[in-house]
């Protein structure tokens, strides 16, 4: 188990307790949503079948699978910027200097990390409105908050790592 973690996570995260505990943090996120996925596979799994051949589906499968899909996205973000697996084009800057790339780099990491920031900001407002309205699903009457909670703290951790990733590209 140790040397798959020490082969995804670069070593400039590894360098020190900060970036060591946002890898951590960041890949236990990851596992989260990761469950989150299966639960929702299986969910529709078995709506699926119950609709075929019992002319049961589960009722608001589309409701949670809509709630679980935004959990899902925003829970693998953070690793995804560890492990600098988001879509770069660089179509303009394949023969700029390193300099050059390190400086962009550090500023896409910068306005990454204070976008995260922003969205967790008014997700944290919009999860406190829906939680004090106590706004529920159409069909299930789900309390809608319940999908927005997870969504704060991985969008927080997102902007922790965003900012973590300007420094390592500005010192490089």
């Amino acid at each position: 188990m140790q040397e798959t973690f020490d082969a995804l996570a670069t070593e400039a995260w590894r360098g020190d307790a900060l970036g060591r505990t946002l890898v951590v943090l960041a890949r236990g996120l990851s596992w989260f949503g990761g469950g989150v996925l299966i639960a929702m596979m299986g969910l529709s799994v078995v709506s699926v079948i119950g609709r075929k051949f019992f002319d049961m589906p589960v009722q608001g499968d589309f409701e949670l699978v809509q709630l679980g899909c935004a959990v899902c996205v925003a829970c693998f973000l953070p690793w995804c910027q560890i492990e600098k697996g988001h879509v770069i084009v660089d179509f303009f800057t394949v023969n700029a200097s390193i300099r050059i790339k390190a400086w962009l780099d550090t500023a896409g990491a910068l306005l990454l990390g204070g976008s995260a920031a922003l969205l967790a900001w008014r997700l944290a407002l919009g999860t406190w409105s829906v939680w004090t309205t106590q706004e529920t699903t159409m069909i299930l009457g789900a309390p809608v908050w319940i999908g927005y909670a997870p969504l704060v703290p991985a969008f927080a951790l997102l902007a922790a790592t965003g900012f973590y990733s300007a420094s390592i590209e500005w010192r490089r």
